[in-house]
């Protein structure tokens, strides 16, 4: 009897500190407008800075930068302030790709090792074309790739493009391990997400036009688009104007209790249980990246430069004189490219989400960015985060996207 009640005694001591401790207030309920609603977004998720653009009938009527680019030096995120965008540097990739189909130098559907300097084959199963359809749409059987430890700190990766892919793919590379990389199924009939494909993407192109993917697309797609904060290296940019990365750490207030995305497990259930005030919430600064296998996630740009894309889309390509892919091969990038049984969502590197939205979210160090779109409603909304990627945070990307997309003209329009 006396363990119990020293056992409910403790249940109630704990439950009377819950009750009391500090929590976040939640604001973005009442919020009366668009930026009423973020601001109050930003600091329940500790946002540190936001890019957003809203398109509604073809018509930009959101286009802003909140909170900041640096915390420590204060320096806000404005329309022109270039983030790493992760992901949604694939399917630019693809747009650099499908140029090469316009300039007939690349058929989507010849075998890679056409183009390659060295072989890419499967070791095991006999079907070994690897086109590069097969790559923009996730079914060419190579396996995924991710390793931070491969990243460069401020600065571009030292290693080449193509001596990366090929420690991974080929048999004499380092990193090869019996082709650890590569799927047991056939290449064609199974559709599994891959960053190291997209590398393989963007090899080929460097591979056919004997420079880079960073200057192939600087001249071909953002310098006559007039995307100039938009760039795949980071020697194109001063390191002061990117949006910084950081890691939010959380701690419960008056405990020695505190996680970050590093432990996710802690970190969520801090989020759900305790729910800390921002004022119990710091950032931690990331430097920036440079990745030897860029083409999956190394772009940076700003939310001006990716209006003035997904603008040139609802203008099926064209912005002024300068047509950015033909008519055949902008249909290709938005056709569903697999059947049913694969996939019904995938196009050329873009996706379409749960919502019936095309495009594309990306995810990394510091980074967490989407950007989706209907073609023939003419509607967007792109968001830029310069914070990790949790579970809070992907739920405060769905609402906040979400609330954008469903506010009336009159209440947005800034």
């Amino acid at each position: 009897m006396k363990k119990t009640k020293i056992t409910l005694l403790f249940i109630l001591v704990l439950t009377l500190i819950y009750l009391f401790l500090p929590k976040q207030q939640i604001k973005s309920t009442t919020a009366k407008n668009s930026d009423e609603y973020i601001i109050a977004k930003m600091e329940e998720t500790a946002i540190p800075g936001m890019a957003v653009s809203v398109i509604r009938d073809g018509e930009v009527i959101l286009l802003k930068g909140y909170g900041y680019a640096n915390v420590s030096s204060q320096k806000k995120v404005d329309i022109h302030t270039p983030f790493n965008i992760a992901s949604i540097s694939k399917p630019i990739l693809g747009i650099a790709l499908l140029k090469l189909v316009d300039q007939k130098r690349l058929d989507l559907n010849q075998d890679i090792n056409s183009y390659l300097p060295f072989r890419i084959d499967n070791p095991k199963n006999d079907v070994k074309t690897i086109t590069v359809h097969h790559l923009a749409t996730h079914t060419s059987s190579i396996n995924d790739y991710y390793d931070i430890d491969s990243y460069e700190i401020n600065k571009d990766a030292e290693i080449s493009l193509s001596k990366h892919i090929k420690k991974l793919l080929t048999p004499s590379g380092t990193l090869y391990n019996q082709g650890e990389f590569f799927k047991n199924t056939p290449t064609g009939t199974e559709r599994n997400y891959s960053n190291l494909g997209a590398g393989v993407a963007g090899l080929v192109l460097e591979s056919i036009t004997k420079e880079s993917l960073a200057q192939f697309s600087s001249r071909e797609i953002f310098h006559p688009l007039k995307m100039k904060n938009t760039g795949w290296s980071l020697a194109e940019f001063e390191m002061d104007k990117l949006a910084t990365r950081y890691n939010v750490k959380q701690c419960v207030p008056f405990f020695n209790l505190c996680a970050d995305t590093s432990t996710p497990i802690t970190n969520y259930l801090i989020s759900k249980i305790f729910n800390p005030p921002f004022e119990n919430k710091s950032f931690i600064e990331y430097p920036h990246y440079g990745n030897p296998q860029y083409p999956d996630g190394g772009l940076n740009s700003s939310i001006n430069d990716l209006t003035i894309l997904i603008k040139t889309f609802f203008n099926r390509g064209k912005n002024g004189d300068y047509n950015l892919l033909s008519e055949d091969s902008f249909n290709e990038m938005f056709k569903l490219q697999l059947p049913d049984s694969l996939s019904t969502r995938q196009r050329f590197f873009w996706r379409d989400n749960k919502d019936g939205l095309t495009g594309h979210s990306g995810s990394d160090l510091g980074v967490f960015t989407n950007a989706y779109f209907d073609l023939e409603k003419q509607d967007a909304v792109i968001i830029l985060m310069n914070r990790d990627v949790d579970a809070v945070t992907e739920n405060a990307m769905d609402e906040i996207r979400n609330k954008l997309l469903n506010y009336r003209r009159e209440i947005i329009k800034e």
